[in-house]
């Protein structure tokens, strides 16, 4: 089988793109071609396919009659038109049964590999070449380079060379183009200039060298980001003068990752990656700039301690939090009375005052990283309790869906109030997240309240709190343009992705008469439990019996009308709503779920016999009206359970 090559190579990458780009040839590309490896660095995106196979040609199609087609025995402009369309010679057709018929041929290899650079353009992205609106990319496109075994394949885009060539390592192998004899002689070639093609080799190789110099971590993550910086890995130690250890812990490290992409060791050491070059050179130009960076960090903090947290959060007027949302200051305003709503004491009241007050801070200017962390460090140099400087720290929790909690109860409260704050605002003002846009993490906000009501137990009445937010929004004078109660059903919605429960029960726990975020949880389990239970059986038949008939005709009364109950079986069923209804509604008040379904079951009969045995389309109006009525109060009876018309049985 033959193998096939495509490499794109550009200038320096961005690591996210490098990532999005693996994936999308991973699954979306090679399997087009074949089956092969994506090898992405900061300045090629590429993929070798080792068992490439042209592709069958499509679809047969009918042309014109062949009478237009021919005339004399010589093709007419509607026959070269025809297969021209079909990217075929003309001696390609066929006539049968009186007309002319051709099978699509597919696209030049060519051209099907532009298809893959012109596809791979997404997120920020500028039109390549200049002047040219063919094509959006990251960066610069400098080269192409696309091989089947020994054969060169030109892409024809006279403003990119195209021509078997590949480039090597831009310092370790600065002497021009590299020719590529062969698709399967790729690595080797890229070896030998210097290049490590293989993002999981120069993992292996990053990771070995960490390990070798023993102790690292990587506090935030930045070793997948690592990976595609270096073409060739070069892992050293660096050392920082010790008098930066004065600095809180998370300080210097914030330092060491946030831009630098460092890996703290502990005490004044680092280790950092390199893409190459003389070892002592490199490492004094690291040590240089990181000693920049931590003097940048000592005067900050040195600065915002001398200015105290107090003075910061009397500093929060002037800084906006939002165009048409107000100041932090207003926002603090909001935290303080949604924590009380909440049901927060003094420390989470005390800490909503000072959560916001690190905006006006040096130190968060210069490190957006350290924003809540700092807060609570300034809050105990002032001599706060530890319980509110431990709720400034940690209300960002959780800052990703898998992130830990805060783990006081204050920093819990604290933290709910500034994500339904954070909703509200955007709801309000026309900003809620579209497609893939989310600008302001609403999505991770969401998930977080989720979690909180969840995991935390925290006990979120979250229509409540919005409508709270946006009355306070109102009085403020911010720009309250939308109704926010969307914001119940985006919340919602993330419980389906964070509970081991179907997400059909999830959607009928939804539906529910419930309000609390963690309630709606614990009803979606507990439909879940008893599914195969006979009292389940019975509410579900008579919920959809009930809500089929009644939710799709008019004429409903507003009351059911007992002197208008003529029949024994309606009779009956007014007098088992009357005895199951306020014991389910208990039942659901107080969060026996298991409870409220087995009640809500009671009624299974005698719905069943009221469809037995009562005709509810009467011809008499009112009798009509009043049947009609009875069923949609049995639908409400049972649908404070949930809407159990979202679990197919």
């Amino acid at each position: 089988m033959s193998t096939l090559l495509f490499e794109i190579g550009c200038e320096e990458l961005p690591a996210g793109f490098c990532r999005f780009a693996e994936i999308e040839l991973r699954e979306r590309w090679i399997p087009r071609f074949g089956t092969g490896r994506a090898l992405v660095g900061p300045r090629r995106i590429a993929f070798l396919v080792d068992d490439f196979q042209p592709p069958d040609r499509g679809a047969e199609r009918r042309g014109p009659a062949e009478a237009v087609a021919f005339a004399e025995g010589q093709p007419t402009r509607a026959a070269e038109g025809f297969a021209r369309g079909l990217g075929l010679d003309v001696s390609e057709l066929e006539v049968r049964d009186g007309y002319v018929w051709g099978r699509e041929s597919p696209p030049p290899l060519g051209e099907r590999l532009w298809q893959v650079a012109a596809g791979l353009g997404a997120g920020k992205t500028m039109r390549w070449p200049q002047g040219r609106p063919d094509l959006r990319f990251a960066r610069p496109i400098r080269w192409l380079c696309a091989k089947l075994d020994q054969e060169t394949i030109t892409i024809g885009r006279a403003a990119i060379p195209s021509n078997g060539e590949t480039r090597g390592h831009r310092f370790a192998a600065p002497g021009g183009p590299v020719g590529v004899g062969s698709a399967s002689d790729y690595e080797r070639v890229l070896a030998d200039t210097g290049v490590v093609a293989d993002a999981g080799e120069r993992r292996r190789l990053i990771v070995e060298g960490l390990d070798e110099i023993g102790g690292w971590r990587d506090p935030a993550g930045v070793l997948d980001e690592v990976v595609y910086l270096v073409e060739r890995p070069l892992v050293l130690e660096g050392r920082f003068d010790e008098r930066f250890l004065e600095l809180p812990e998370r300080v210097v490290e914030t330092a060491m990752q946030s831009h630098q992409r460092y890996f703290p060791l502990g005490g004044g050491r680092f280790a950092f990656v390199a893409n190459g070059g003389d070892p002592d050179v490199v490492r004094a130009g690291n040590e240089r700039v990181l000693a920049g960076r931590l003097d940048d960090a000592t005067f900050s903090w040195n600065r915002d301690v001398e200015h105290g947290i107090e003075a910061m959060a009397k500093e929060l007027d002037r800084i906006t939090f939002h165009a048409r949302a107000g100041s932090f200051a207003d926002k603090t305003h909001r935290l303080q009375k949604l924590c009380d709503a909440l049901g927060g004491g003094e420390a989470s009241r005390a800490a909503a005052r000072l959560a916001k007050a690190d905006q006006a801070s040096t130190l968060v200017h210069e490190f957006p990283e350290l924003e809540g962390f700092v807060g609570g460090e300034y809050a105990r140099l002032a001599g706060h309790p530890e319980a509110v400087a431990a709720a400034v720290a940690e209300h960002f929790l959780p800052e990703q869906a898998g992130g830990p909690l805060p783990e006081t109860a204050a920093g819990r409260v604290l933290s709910a109030a500034d994500k339904v704050d954070n909703l509200t605002v955007a709801f309000v003002v026309g900003e809620r997240p579209s497609g893939s846009r989310d600008p302001h993490g609403l999505r991770r906000a969401a998930i977080g309240l989720c979690r909180l009501a969840v995991e935390a137990g925290l006990e979120i009445d979250l229509a409540a709190l919005v409508r709270r937010d946006a009355a306070l929004l109102a009085d403020q004078g911010a720009e309250v343009a939308h109704d926010p109660a969307d914001v119940r059903d985006f919340v919602l919605e993330r419980l389906e992705g964070l509970l081991d429960a179907p997400v059909e029960f999830v959607r009928a726990a939804r539906g529910s008469s419930v309000e609390e975020l963690g309630a709606v949880a614990r009803l979606a389990e507990a439909l879940a439990q008893s599914v195969d239970s006979e009292a389940f059986a019975s509410a579900h038949t008579a919920y959809e019996r009930a809500s089929r008939l009644a939710g799709r005709a008019d004429g409903a009364g507003a009351a059911v009308r007992r002197e208008l109950l003529t029949e024994p079986a309606e009779q009956a069923l007014v007098a088992s709503l009357s005895d199951t209804g306020p014991r389910v509604a208990d039942c659901v008040e107080i969060g026996d779920f298991p409870g409220a379904i087995h009640a809500a079951g009671e009624l299974g009969a005698p719905v069943d016999r009221f469809f037995d045995e009562v005709l509810v389309m009467a011809e008499d109006e009112g009798v009509r009206a009043n049947r009609l009525r009875l069923l949609l109060d049995v639908r409400d009876v049972l649908g404070a359970i949930g809407d159990l018309s979202e679990i197919p049985r």
